[in-house]
Parts: structure tokens; C-alpha cells; sequence
């Protein structure tokens, strides 16, 4: 893995969960402009909001989140048939482990063993 990593330009989400809930992450390309957009929810009805983050076309961006305390990470990727995406891992100091996914209409669950869950998604398509 490229160590440009520590320096793309993207939106940090530290989600701190004390009851260690189910997180989810719905990533799709959406318009004419083909931006990745990613939500982030969870099971938690105390947690009311829904995030929303984008990611142009035309850069080098991947969608990364920092979880404490996440016990369970439910990905759905929801893109064309034929589309794939790159989802990189990382649990506290264990090694960044990267797999290229089917993108279209497929759910992938990743457990968290440790405090620290850090994952990325590349944008569709997009394979470094």
C-alpha cells in the first residue's frame, strides 16, 4: 500500500459508541457528475442523525472513518453492475489489509476485535 495515504485530502469521523453498536456505511456514485457519496448511521436510537460526505470525480480521495469502539461495521456498496471498490482495514496497530470489492448491490460485514477500527473505501472503480 502507497504511503500517500497520510496525506489525501478526506473527512475524518471519529464515531465513539459506549454501547458498542452495529455501524453502517452506505457508499453509491450518484449523478451526472459521478461523486461518491457516503452515509454513515447506526443502530443506535440515540444517535439521530444521519452523515452525509461526498467525494468528487475528478480527485484522488478515498472515504475513511475512525471508529472507538465499534464492534460490528456493516459496508453496502451500491453501484453499477460490473463496478468495484477497494476497501482498505485497519485494527490498532495491526497492519492496513486492502481487498478489491464487488460494488454492485453488496453488503460486506467486518468485526472489530480492537478499540481502534479504521477503515477506507476507494472511490468506484479506482484501484491503487
Amino acid at each position: 500500500m502507497k504511503k500517500y495515504f497520510l496525506f489525501l485530502f478526506t473527512i475524518t469521523i471519529g464515531l465513539i459508541s459506549f454501547s458498542q453498536s452495529t455501524e453502517y456505511i452506505d457508499i453509491s456514485t450518484k449523478g451526472i457528475f459521478s461523486r461518491s457519496e457516503m452515509v454513515l448511521y447506526n443502530d443506535d436510537v440515540n444517535y439521530n442523525d444521519l452523515e452525509y460526505f461526498y467525494i468528487g470525480k475528478n480527485n484522488d480521495n478515498w472515504h475513511w472513518v475512525k471508529y472507538t469502539n465499534a464492534n460490528e461495521i456493516i459496508v453496502t456498496l451500491n453501484d453499477n453492475s460490473g463496478d468495484f471498490r477497494e476497501i482498505c482495514t485497519k485494527q490498532g496497530n495491526d497492519s492496513l489489509i486492502c481487498q478489491k470489492y464487488d460494488a454492485f448491490a453488496k453488503e460486506y460485514n467486518f468485526k472489530s476485535n480492537q478499540t481502534i477500527f479504521e477503515i477506507w473505501i476507494s472511490k468506484v472503480n479506482d484501484i491503487y
